[in-house]
């Protein structure tokens, strides 16, 4: 799977009109997010999924990352934890290393990467605008 683009190469602007490329990248996360997050992290992105009742720890509301940063949308953070491979504060062990998984998957770690690039593309969508 070949995604390409720099997804989240610039700070969000979160009132931003995304171009044909974006949304389809982000339609690529959101079938990826659904099979592989929603579980945990609920569909909306707020920590709510149908296992999370079942978790030692809450899963992280992915929705406020940008508001608790200032209003930028830190890609490269999330990139870094979900790939997890060299975070050594990952999270729970009960969030796996995606970064692992998909390039078991795929074979290569650029494949690994487009992934989880479509993934963080997709949660900038979720953030909460501010007044929400």
């Amino acid at each position: 799977m070949t995604l390409g683009g720099a997804a989240g190469a610039s700070p969000d602007t979160l009132g931003a009109q995304p171009d044909a490329a974006t949304l389809k990248l982000r339609a690529v996360g959101r079938t990826l997010y659904i099979d592989h997050c929603a579980g945990c992290h609920g569909a909306t992105g707020r920590g709510d999924g149908p296992a999370a009742g079942g978790m030692r720890r809450t899963p992280t509301d992915l929705t406020g990352y940008a508001h608790a940063n200032g209003g930028v949308f830190p890609a490269e953070q999330l990139r870094n934890v979900i790939d997890g491979r060299g975070v050594g504060s990952h999270g729970s062990v009960e969030m796996p290393v995606w970064g692992s998984v998909f390039k078991s998957v795929s074979g290569s770690d650029t494949a690994a990467r487009d992934r989880i690039d479509a993934i963080v593309a997709y949660l900038r969508s979720l953030q909460a605008r501010p007044g929400n």
